[in-house]
């Protein structure tokens, strides 16, 4: 093998330095060959997580984990609701591989085998939902023809956006490994007549020189032995045995039965005494074009979640929201709708990397799209039905004071005629 045993992608426009195992790559090649090979035109498609470290604005693939898909919907990697289900475990079961241990999920990969290096709106949504971390990557691998294979990262900017026309820089998959993957049987030793089998011995590449030597001197030992006669055997008169008494079966078939009706109690307590997930109870309220996006806060999930993430599908348009600790006990999200139809889909997450996920949908009218120069010709009207107002309020109050005064001349009228 090579001395190198890392590469690295790293570009001046990208937030995030990312260094990978040729080891690694050697694994992915091997998996997108072969779901490449299994349909005559185009292959399947087939996606991993990636594992690995992470350091400031560094992450360094480590290892790779393959993620199950059924393909109910074809060939390209569109991961169906079992699927995802399945990834949601495997995240959390990876989580206590010991083989993984100090390794943290740095995002997936996956391969178009009928499209280019981009990334499309499942594989974003995919992205969105089960990889949301700021640092957590994208790689895209193109397989073409005599095995090779072109690829390119995918992150996230500063403000959570994802350039997903392209990457910043493809890269070509490496040639392969010697000896990871790929390794020549050592060649037989043929045998010469005339010389001895110590000589005849091919050098053992890879092992000990103890093996070796040990390997020579048993051939040397078998080479030097002279040749011995074996006698035929001989025949007597056939003796028969008696037959064995039968063994009892039952006695065990009991105990199997006994340890299935145990396994089978048991399975059946865990499964009733399993505390169910409790929803989330998201949903959606239209107020004026704009849309309220509520939540039990007060859930387990959410209660138990360290960070959360929603992800709005408005028309064409999606954009992906983070959400902190705090900002999940508040309970609700408000968003300006620009369609008639808005998708909404949060998930949650705890420490231990369990996820919980709902999702709630709003159909109707557009909003009313309103004309600015109407909107300033009714405050202007406004105001000045405001400032008429005001000056009858005044002239009013005039009016109230004179009528006052004539009031109070009139009763020192009165009080004078009256004496």
């Amino acid at each position: 093998m090579s001395d190198i045993k890392f590469a690295a992608w790293s570009v001046a426009e990208s937030p995030i330095t990312i260094e990978y195992s040729l080891i690694v790559i050697e694994e992915i090649r091997h998996a997108v060959a072969e779901g490449f090979q299994r349909l005559s035109r185009g292959g399947i498609e087939v996606g991993g997580i990636l594992y690995g470290t992470r350091e400031d604005r560094m992450v360094r693939v480590l290892a790779m984990r393959p993620i199950a898909c059924e393909h109910a919907r074809g060939p390209a990697f569109l991961l169906s609701d079992k699927d995802r289900k399945g990834l949601n475990d495997q995240l959390a079961t990876d989580a206590q591989d010991p083989h993984l241990e100090g390794l943290m999920s740095l995002g997936w990969f996956l391969s178009h085998t009928r499209s280019e290096i981009t990334l499309s709106d499942s594989d974003l949504e995919l992205y969105s939902i089960f990889f949301p971390a700021p640092w957590q990557v994208t790689l895209i691998v193109r397989p073409g023809r005599a095995g090779s294979m072109r690829a390119g990262f995918f992150v996230r900017e500063a403000d959570g956006t994802v350039k997903a026309e392209r990457s910043y820089l493809e890269f070509n998959f490496p040639d392969r490994l010697a000896g990871v993957l790929d390794r020549a049987a050592a060649p037989r030793a043929e045998r010469i007549p005339g010389e001895r089998r110590l000589n005849a011995m091919p050098k053992l590449e890879g092992r000990s020189e103890t093996f070796q030597s040990a390997a020579a001197l048993l051939a040397a030992r078998r080479e030097m032995a002279p040749p011995q006669e074996i006698a035929a055997p001989t025949f007597g008169q056939p003796q028969y045995l008696p037959s064995p008494p039968p063994k009892k079966k039952w006695p065990w078939l009991v105990a199997w039965a006994a340890l299935v009706l145990v396994a089978v109690v048991f399975g059946l307590r865990y499964w009733m005494l399993r505390p169910a997930t409790e929803p989330i109870s998201l949903a959606v309220i239209e107020r004026e074009g704009q849309l309220r996006i509520e939540w039990n806060h007060e859930s387990r999930p959410v209660h138990a979640a360290v960070h959360g993430t929603l992800v709005i599908n408005d028309g064409s348009d999606t954009q992906t929201f983070a959400l902190s600790q705090r900002e999940l006990t508040i309970g609700s999200f408000t968003y300006a709708r620009k369609t008639g139809d808005v998708e909404v889909r949060m998930s949650v997450e705890d420490s231990e990397g369990a996820k919980v996920q709902e999702a709630s949908r709003f159909v109707g009218q557009p909003p009313v799209k309103v004309d600015r120069n109407e909107v300033s010709d009714l405050a202007k009207k406004r105001d000045e039905l405001q400032a008429e107002i005001d000056r009858l309020t005044r002239q009013n109050s005039l009016q109230q004071q004179k009528i006052q005064q004539l009031q109070r001349t009139v009763q020192i009228m009165q009080a004078r005629s009256a004496k």
